[in-house]
């Protein structure tokens, strides 16, 4: 259900050297605290949906598959500031009360 280790392979193509610690230590501990919610809600979201427990966990990794498809960035062979001006470019399609 969680994303794994794309947080860390992305804090370190996203991030220049001096906001990389702070950022890993944000991925880390958001990853962490998914894990932790995903364990203490586990055995009542099993009780509710018993036989379709696993598709309600299948949802949310198919929605973080389209995210990534869609919003991240291709990092290979290009610089932090290219992929810096690619995000602010993406973000550009967005009205200005929601990039803010």
């Amino acid at each position: 259900m969680l994303a794994g280790s794309i947080p860390w392979l992305m804090v370190n193509e996203l991030f220049i050297t001096e906001y990389r610690g702070i950022a890993n230590s944000v991925c880390c501990s958001v990853n962490w605290l998914a894990s932790i919610i995903l364990l203490l809600t586990y055995d009542s979201v099993n009780g509710a949906l018993s036989p379709y427990t696993f598709f309600l966990y299948m949802a949310v990794v198919l929605f973080f598959l389209f995210f990534i498809v869609l919003f991240v960035p291709e990092t290979r062979c290009k610089t932090v500031q290219q992929i810096k001006e690619e995000l602010e470019r993406q973000a550009s399609r967005f009205p200005p009360s929601v990039r803010n």
